[in-house]
């Protein structure tokens, strides 16, 4: 009885050892089940040239209104409607009599005052010898002096009369304050216009080389841009050493998909954020000697000359949403997932986002196989080659 307990002690060693080795090989395999294949990236910290793409809207860099500064008929028109002019060029011309009557009338009180003038210069040099003789009283020579300076006070206001009357002569002629299309004519010839209220306004002129485009950004945009330049991480135009060149560059593209052959600038920030839209106004300044550009024409702006220095870019489809923001799966050194938290910028063209915490030089992320993946699971890991990210942000 005895022998057959020991013997049954021995058999159930044997299979719990049986057992042992059996889980023991089981763990193993499943360990290695376990290690996921995933492809991932090596992020790689370095500089990428930003772009803004915007739907924007030409006007003319000066949108004149041309007006009578003198009432009178309307003669005649001296160019075609829609024609470019120069500045300079004489649009209109208006009945001059009147004005050259009015001239010839100052001309002669002018000469009146001088003669006046002349006489009252004569009789002071003559009261001035007289009185350093103590032949004439001090009143004698009060009263010459005062009639001099009369005389000389009437001669410059007739000569402000002639000055006012031959302006008023030289605006029948009406030129063109500035180069640029002309619009429709508001006044036909012969039509009796005056300098004030709405008969005043003769036509438009509009300039068009060169051609404003204005355009709006988010002021999420702006901050991020501000705020990024106060970090020293962004710069215009890497190796630029001219005030021309840190200029922020700008491209038009039209409707058709076709781009503009001429480089733009943009030279005006608004300081102020609009109330209503959230946006803050921008304007860029293009050349446009052949037209191409029309006033009112609706084109993107695509914003360049800025480059994101020491970027960190990873592919869309790696980020994920959680309670707590952002973030992404990345691999520790001993091959095992971890959570990274972290806070995107802004977006590229090629469909990357630029991360700005979170994430550090060398760091390798999982793009694929994100919804099995938890953290501290093994993984093995398919690294993708490294390109250089050099497409601009995508807006």
């Amino acid at each position: 009885m005895q022998l057959k307990y020991k013997m049954m002690i021995i058999v159930a060693g044997v299979l719990a050892l049986a057992v042992c080795k059996k889980n023991d090989n089981g763990t193993s395999q499943q360990a290695g089940q376990q290690a996921m294949p995933v492809a991932a990236i090596k992020v790689t910290a370095q500089d990428i040239p930003l772009s803004f793409e915007f739907p924007g809207r030409a006007q003319g860099s000066k949108e004149v209104q041309v007006r009578a500064r003198v009432g009178g008929i309307l003669l005649k028109r001296n160019y075609t409607e829609g024609a470019r002019v120069n500045a300079g060029d004489v649009l209109f011309e208006i009945d001059p009599a009147q004005y050259k009557v009015a001239l010839d009338k100052a001309k002669a009180q002018l000469a009146q005052s001088k003669a006046q003038l002349l006489s009252a210069q004569q009789d002071w040099d003559r009261i001035a010898k007289l009185f350093k003789q103590k032949v004439v009283s001090e009143k004698s020579k009060d009263d010459a002096q005062a009639s001099l300076d009369s005389a000389k006070a009437a001669v410059q206001m007739a000569q402000a009369q002639v000055d006012e009357a031959q302006l008023n002569l030289d605006y029948t002629t009406v030129t063109a304050p500035v180069g640029g299309l002309t619009s429709l004519e508001t006044q036909s010839e012969g039509s009796l216009i005056s300098a004030t209220g709405s008969d005043s306004l003769l036509t438009q002129i509009t300039q068009i080389d060169p051609v404003y485009v204005i355009f709006s950004a988010s002021e999420n945009e702006i901050t991020s841009l501000i705020s990024m330049g106060e970090k020293g991480l962004i710069k215009a135009d890497s190796g630029c050493t001219t005030n021309s060149c840190r200029k922020i560059k700008a491209k038009l593209k039209f409707s058709t998909g076709d781009t503009y052959k001429e480089i733009g600038d943009v030279n005006f920030i608004n300081p102020t954020i609009d109330e209503n839209t959230g946006t803050v106004k921008l304007r860029a300044v293009f050349p446009n000697p052949d037209g191409r550009i029309k006033p009112g024409q609706f084109v993107r702006l695509v914003m360049e000359g800025i480059t994101r220095l020491n970027a960190l870019v990873v592919p869309q489809e790696a980020i994920m949403q959680g309670s707590t923001g952002s973030f992404v799966y990345k691999i520790n050194d001993k091959g095992l997932v971890e959570i990274a938290n972290i806070t995107t910028g802004l977006s590229t063209a090629d469909k990357g986002w630029i991360i700005d915490s979170g994430l550090k030089d060398g760091d390798v992320v999982i793009t694929s196989n994100l919804m099995k993946l938890r953290a501290g699971m093994p993984v093995a890991p398919q690294i993708a080659a490294e390109q250089a990210t050099t497409a601009g942000v995508d807006e």
